[in-house]
């Protein structure tokens, strides 16, 4: 794995732009941001949608998070914040999505690919 996927800030404005038109009408709640990689991604989207960024998720939010890789994490949140999975009243969305994941998201911009991926914010 040699190949190196440089996001840019661009492609994070158009991804939060994209969400923003899709779940514009969909009277959200505010914005949750899995810890380190969708904070940035729920700061955005929350001022684009004007929504509160929240400290835990509820009904009818967004939990934004830059990848869906193995799944682990959203799958764990998911167990922990809902009724196992089911009843979630929550909309997950990422950035990137990988096809083995073991949660694919309601929206997602990219599918991964073998590539590492570099965010603006983590690129030094």
């Amino acid at each position: 794995m040699d190949d190196v996927w440089k996001v840019t800030w661009n492609d994070v404005e158009f991804f939060v732009r994209t969400v923003a038109n899709i779940y514009r009408d969909a009277k959200i709640t505010g914005v949750y941001g899995i810890p380190r990689g969708g904070i940035i991604l729920a700061s955005l989207l929350s001022y684009r949608l004007d929504v509160p960024m929240l400290l835990a998720p509820c009904r009818n939010c967004i939990v934004i998070d830059d990848i869906s890789d193995t799944g682990e994490t959203l799958l764990h949140f998911d167990r922990n914040s809902s009724d196992n999975g089911k009843n979630k009243g929550y909309h997950i969305v990422t950035m990137f999505y990988k096809k083995e994941s073991l949660v694919k998201p309601e929206f997602y911009m990219y599918e991964k690919t073998d590539a590492w991926i570099v965010y603006p914010w983590e690129d030094k």
